[in-house]
């Protein structure tokens, strides 16, 4: 059985901030995902609010993404395919990180789970366009949509280089208009959509 893994923050997670809680499993991309891909494969999904790519918080100690993909790499061992999609949260004035910074994070995260043998799919997430018209917007401050635009360049540049597989999920998809940050149900289904049809592209290939 092929096991792909979800490793991202809170549009892994599938916050909803309309009514500040969980889409639930089969409304999140990587239960879509699991459906669309059907037996023969396992998804499984490590999201988490307001994780970074390997910054700290000064208030939570616990979004440190990659000290986090060591341990998951070990619980969800094997990992055929990893699916990373992090570096919104990178964007707060809080880390003081350039785009450069993030995908120097980005990289050290896919090394993890390369090293446990996965596949890597660096996804590089929205832009988040209009973020001064989302209640976020303190947090982030107006430096983070350039940071966020500059992400795919960044990503799909680390992804050649490395020999890893790249998703610009602003082009198949776009942040939701209530806060600019997170994806709606209809941003879900289409990313699932997507990353379904890289997965068996892959396997295509590989036959």
């Amino acid at each position: 059985m092929m096991q792909v893994l979800c490793y991202g923050d809170s549009n892994t997670w599938g916050y909803r901030p309309e009514t500040d809680d969980r889409l639930i499993w089969e409304e999140r991309y990587p239960g879509i995902l699991s459906k669309r891909l059907g037996d023969g494969y396992r998804v499984t999904e490590n999201g988490l609010c307001g994780r970074t790519t390997c910054f700290d918080s000064t208030w939570d100690p616990f979004v440190n993404g990659l000290e986090e993909a060591n341990v998951c790499a070990l619980v969800h061992a094997p990992i055929d395919i990893a699916v990373i999609m992090l570096g919104t949260n990178d964007c707060k004035d809080e880390y003081g990180a350039e785009a450069d910074d993030i995908g120097q994070g980005m990289e050290k995260v896919a090394e993890v789970f390369e090293h446990a043998g996965a596949h890597i799919i660096l996804a590089a997430p929205p832009v988040l366009r209009g973020l001064e018209k989302s209640p976020f917007y303190s947090e982030f401050g107006s430096g983070a949509e350039e940071k966020s635009r500059r992400l795919a360049e960044c990503y799909q540049s680390l992804a050649s280089r490395r020999g890893w597989e790249f998703l610009n999920v602003d082009t198949i998809t776009s942040a939701g208009d209530y806060d600019r940050i997170h994806l709606d149900k209809e941003g879900h289904r289409r990313l699932a959509e997507g990353l379904y049809q890289r997965i068996v592209s892959k396997e295509e290939r590989d036959e």
